[in-house]
């Protein structure tokens, strides 16, 4: 699993939450989650069950607090995926 992949993941699970149309080709790695994507805190926190749960991962909350952009969130999970199935 690429970035481009779990960009894809992550797209796809905000998209369902807020019934948007975002896709890799026309977001920024450094949009802002709350201003360009306009996800609110219970988005957020829905988007994040939904990523664990797709992914078979477990972030602790602790750890959500200083995502502020798609980049934050997507190395999040990066460093979250067992190693294996991370590819460069």
């Amino acid at each position: 699993m690429d970035q481009k992949d779990i960009l894809s993941v992550v797209l796809d699970t905000i998209n369902d939450i807020k019934n948007t149309g975002f896709t890799p080709d026309v977001v920024d790695l450094e949009a802002f989650l709350g201003g360009e994507l306009g996800v609110d805190s219970v988005e957020m926190l829905e988007s994040w069950y939904e990523i664990e749960k797709k992914l078979n991962i477990k972030v602790n909350d602790s750890e959500k607090r200083a995502i502020y952009t798609l980049g934050d969130l997507i190395g999040k999970i990066e460093a979250h995926l067992p190693a294996e199935a991370v590819k460069s």
